[in-house]
C-alpha cells in the first residue's frame, strides 16, 4: 500500500514537471550580462524577477556575474515569466528561472532566483509589482 502511494506521488511529480516544461519557454543561456540578467536563445534578455545583484563596475558585481556564468552559461533553463511586472527599462523580461534536471526537465528545486540570493551574490527586491513572492521560493 505504501509503495503504491509513493509511486502515485512520483507520477504526479513527473506529470507536474512535464506540464511545466510544456507551458513555459525554455532555451540555452548564450550570454550573461550581469548577475541578474542574461540572454536565452529564442527568448531574448531575461532579468531575474524580484532579484537585484550588485552593479557591474564593482567587485561584488563582477563576482555576481561570475557566479551566474558558472551556473547558467550554455545551460538549459525554463522560464516562468512574471505577468504582472511587464518588461524592465533595459529590455529584460522578468522571470523565475529553473535549471534543467538530469532528465532534461525543469528541476523545480533549482530555482536560480533563489540560488543566487542564497549564495550571497544578490538580494531580494520587492519594489516592483510581481506575481511572485520570494518568501515562497
Amino acid at each position: 500500500m505504501i509503495l503504491k502511494i509513493v509511486l502515485q506521488a512520483l507520477v504526479l511529480i513527473a506529470a507536474a514537471q512535464v506540464a511545466f516544461a510544456q507551458d513555459y519557454p525554455s532555451g540555452i543561456v548564450t550570454h550573461v550580462v550581469d548577475g541578474d540578467s542574461f540572454n536565452v536563445e529564442g527568448f531574448g534578455q531575461v532579468s531575474l524577477a524580484q532579484v537585484n545583484s550588485p552593479e557591474m563596475g564593482t567587485i561584488e558585481g563582477v563576482h555576481a556575474r561570475e557566479y551566474s556564468m558558472e551556473q547558467l552559461l550554455n545551460a538549459v533553463v525554463f522560464l516562468d515569466k512574471d505577468d504582472l511586472a511587464g518588461t524592465y527599462a533595459d529590455g529584460g523580461i522578468p522571470c523565475l528561472v529553473y535549471l534543467s534536471g538530469s532528465d532534461g526537465m525543469p528541476n523545480l528545486n533549482r530555482n536560480f532566483n533563489k540560488m543566487i540570493v542564497d549564495a550571497g551574490y544578490a538580494a531580494i527586491k520587492n519594489n516592483t509589482p510581481s506575481e511572485f513572492d520570494p518568501a515562497l521560493w
